[in-house]
């Protein structure tokens, strides 16, 4: 059960309320901050409106009157409503609750009982740095929405005043541990720096930086200049040179981007064990600082992408309860970012206790037949569009070639996925985690605690009946919820999940009839 969303005490000041010492307000400059950051983001607007008009036509004084203005407006505005809403918003933290009371036109009360508080999380962007401002986040764990109740955000606080409330909320009964005390993990390198750019999002950052140079032009009122200017090196350097060369521009500009994006976020990092809890810091413009109790820590996952795995790197990621579904899209469960293997396999042995496995137990061959079985209708699939491409287009001998060259490149691809991702199947059972890997783009070892693991779910498609093999799936209140043994043999499957949590899925075995095409059984734990 969640903490719900309790009605309070009656607001400081009103009659029959209680010690207004009691409660806190915001910091007072948080309309100063919304004013130069709202200012910031409408004037550089503003700027890429004006400066395209006013190239094209003779309207560039008039959009240039409408856009000061608006900023002013919009500006001023929003200070206005900010300065409310600081004359609006109190909390205060009691030995069982931490409340608040805040709104404008609807008053809204918040109360979360102290013992249900989990996530207490530190942020500030580089202006709310700038004035020694944070941003805390406080959260039951079952939820992290504020809309959903089970969240207080206080925007903004002094910075010591946010880490005094998060060492009180995160505090348990007993004195405060000495700040002495605390062991680092692991802390931020600058040799890391070379894992960031290999990744696939280099490549989705040089599609969108070609697209962008489309739009710019499309801006200046010159859509045709992207193509020119191709055209025209075409015709100087060849077409393949041409080619290749734009290519290595954009992936060069796209590694850049994501090199920029990782250094912001990850230095300065460190992950450090205080007070029972995981705390990671990390930023260098926008700081994040984010805490995880060990209590509900449910085991580790060893995330390997291609591009750093081949380079010996990994990621080291956290199985806990509280987790938003798409926290690994947020790096809010990343507790090493890509770094050597022996680092993250080190914290990952000091977070477990025990080292991660290195044996695996592997998977029967029909799981490398059916990678190799899609590979080939990947191939097909290549062909087939190649092939109906130049039916239809008829496209020049060079763009034809292009597409060939394109078919075999995907093709060799898919066969050497198909191949890395058999051999990256496996599974172990230890006395304390379940352990299971797969994937090649991205392969994943999550490592469970077995007592977390709450139910079971057996799917077994017509293609794997066939094959003699299936997917166990342990569900869990932590992280993704769910986390798999792909293409295992039916009998090692159906014992494993068995082994794993005795008694939890027997009753299901000795009962249940043999499964048919595309089935599935499921068993939990109750209650």
């Amino acid at each position: 059960m969640s903490a719900p969303e309790e009605e309070s005490p009656t607001p400081p000041g009103d009659d029959g309320g209680p010690n207004p010492e009691d409660w806190h307000p915001l910091d007072r400059r948080t309309a100063l901050v919304t004013a130069i950051l709202l200012f910031a983001i409408f004037a550089g607007s503003s700027v890429l409106i004006v400066i395209p008009i006013w190239a094209q036509s003779d309207a560039g004084p008039a959009a240039l009157a409408w856009c000061v203005a608006g900023t002013v407006l919009i500006t001023a505005g929003s200070a206005v409503a900010d300065h409310l809403r600081w004359r609006t918003t109190r909390y205060r933290l009691t030995d069982t609750r931490l409340e608040m009371h805040s709104g404008i036109l609807f008053k809204r009360r918040r109360s979360l009982a102290r013992e249900r508080i989990r996530n207490v999380d530190l942020t500030a962007n580089i202006l709310l740095r700038a004035f020694g401002l944070v941003r805390l986040s406080i959260g039951t764990g079952e939820k992290v929405s504020e809309s959903e109740g089970q969240s207080i955000v206080l925007d903004p606080v002094a910075r010591a005043e946010g880490e005094r409330v998060r060492t009180d909320l995160l505090r348990r009964a007993g004195p405060a541990a000495d700040p002495a005390d605390e062991t680092a993990l692991a802390v931020w390198s600058p040799r890391w720096i070379r894992y960031v750019p290999m990744s696939v999002f280099t490549l989705l950052i040089a599609a969108g930086a070609a697209g962008a140079v489309f739009q710019v032009a499309e801006w200046f009122g010159a859509p045709e200049l992207p193509v020119t200017w191709a055209r025209s090196l075409a015709d100087r350097f060849g077409a393949w040179p041409a080619l290749l060369g734009a290519i290595v521009v954009f992936v060069v500009a796209g590694a850049v981007g994501l090199t920029a994006l990782g250094v912001e976020s990850w230095w300065n990092y460190r992950l450090e064990r205080a007070d029972g809890a995981l705390r990671v810091r990390r930023g260098l413009l926008t700081s994040r600082s984010t805490s995880f109790e060990e209590s509900r820590v449910r085991g580790v996952e060893l995330v390997e992408p291609l591009g750093i795995r081949l380079a010996g790197a990994a990621r080291l990621d956290v199985l806990a309860t509280g987790l938003r579904a798409d926290a690994e899209k947020q790096d809010a469960a990343t507790l090493v970012p890509g770094s050597p293997r022996e680092v993250t396999l080190a914290v990952a042995e000091r977070i477990l206790g025990v080292p991660l496995p290195a044996d695996l137990r592997p998977h029967p061959r029909a799981a490398r037949n059916r990678r190799l079985f899609r590979a080939a209708l990947v191939i097909v699939g290549l062909v087939a569009a190649v092939c109906g491409l130049v039916v239809a287009v008829r496209p020049t001998a060079f763009w034809t070639s292009v597409l060939i060259v394109a078919a075999v490149v995907g093709s060799v691809i898919a066969v050497a996925v198909a191949v890395d991702g058999a051999r990256s199947l496996g599974h172990a059972l230890t006395p304390d985690h379940l352990v299971a890997r797969h994937g090649s783009i991205r392969r994943s070892t999550a490592a469970l605690s077995r007592p977390g693991i709450i139910g079971w779910r057996i799917r077994q498609s017509v293609f794997q009946r066939r094959l003699g093999v299936l997917t166990v799936t342990a569900t869990t209140a932590a992280s993704r919820g769910r986390y798999s043994v792909v293409d295992v043999g039916s009998a090692t499957g159906l014992g494993l999940a068995d082994e794993a949590v005795p008694g939890l899925l027997r009753p299901f075995l000795m009962s249940a009839e043999p499964m048919g095409a595309d089935s599935e059984g499921v068993g939990a734990r109750g209650d």
